[in-house]
């Protein structure tokens, strides 16, 4: 699949943007735009969840949703999970991402996971002029 396509309903997704615009794009009262289209907010977490599940994303906790939403380099701009619990879920959770708005899927489907570098151990190169020293 070329990922530069335009996001439709009988293509699988293929990255967690891909399937976050698919799910928005269905028109759910518990996730949605917000008036210009460059947030996102949703306020049932275990329904995002499912959901991301029914198109083979790997979403089990809050932290694994979270790590989706980092690893794509989404900023969380608020958090429900910091409220009081909230029965009728009127706490919203919202995330921006530069390059994730509503009205251009093309910019959605290249957005690309983060690659997390480790850090290496402590040990320090020597430059050519310190090694003259040792020997």
């Amino acid at each position: 699949m070329d990922i530069h396509k335009l996001i439709t309903l009988s293509q699988p997704c293929a990255t967690f943007p891909q399937a976050l615009f698919r799910i928005l794009s269905e028109g759910h009262l518990w996730i949605e735009w917000n008036r210009d289209g460059t947030k996102i907010r949703y306020n049932d977490p275990e329904r995002l969840m499912r959901e991301l599940q029914a198109l083979g994303f790997k979403a089990q906790d809050s932290a694994s949703l979270s790590k989706n939403f980092n690893d794509y380099g989404f900023k969380r701009l608020s958090d429900a999970r910091k409220s009081r619990y909230d029965p009728r879920r009127n706490s919203w959770t919202v995330f921006a991402h530069q390059y994730f708005t509503r009205n251009d899927s093309e910019s959605a489907n290249a957005i690309q996971r983060r690659r997390i570098r480790r850090p290496r151990g402590h040990a320090k190169k020597s430059s050519p002029e310190s090694d003259e020293g040792t020997w």
